[in-house]
């Protein structure tokens, strides 16, 4: 959700992409920040990140794990990961919906406790996106460029838009992360 934030334009991704996006209670209250690009002496800074804009425009709720098969999927995944982590793979494994999420650890206690689990990447909803609301290149830089400061984003070494992002981020005169 926070790479998805830092982009600035998470609503219109959202949007684009005719999806709803589902979060835990867990999740839901907790605090999130984002990154500032790096001042003139190479310091960056957090600041809060919220997910109003979202659920204002309907395009995120929180779903309960109010039932016993997402309650024994949350007790299995949180054997393995984070609390907050854990909720929302039970979350998407229960209901049979994709998960966004990049990190491999995620990722990888996903596949392991519901291995036909649809794994969606920011990249993926970022290239989407930009595909259906025909956005310009300097658009879409300004979109990484945000992605890589604001969210601290480095692509998953497996994902297959990784180099379609970094060679964004060369354009702008951005190092690969």
């Amino acid at each position: 959700m926070l790479n998805l934030l830092a982009t600035r334009r998470e609503v219109e991704i959202v949007q684009s992409l005719s999806v709803l996006l589902l979060d835990t209670e867990k999740v839901s209250r907790e605090p999130m920040f984002l990154s500032t690009p790096p001042d003139k002496d190479g310091i960056r800074r957090k600041e809060n990140a919220s997910t109003i804009r979202l659920r204002t425009a309907g395009c995120l709720e929180t779903h309960a794990l109010d039932s016993d098969a997402l309650i024994d999927a949350f007790v299995a995944c949180a054997e393995r990961i984070k609390d907050t982590d854990a909720s929302c793979i039970a979350l998407a494994g229960v209901l049979q919906i994709p998960l966004m999420t990049d990190d491999r650890k995620e990722r990888k206690v996903a596949t392991d406790i519901f291995p036909g689990i649809e794994l969606v990447s920011t990249l993926d909803l970022v290239h989407d996106a930009a595909s259906t609301l025909g956005w310009s290149k300097d658009e879409l830089t300004r979109v990484a460029v945000d992605l890589r400061w604001r969210g601290n984003f480095a692509p998953p070494k497996r994902d297959p838009r990784g180099d379609w992002y970094l060679t964004l981020l060369a354009g702008a005169g951005i190092s690969a992360p």
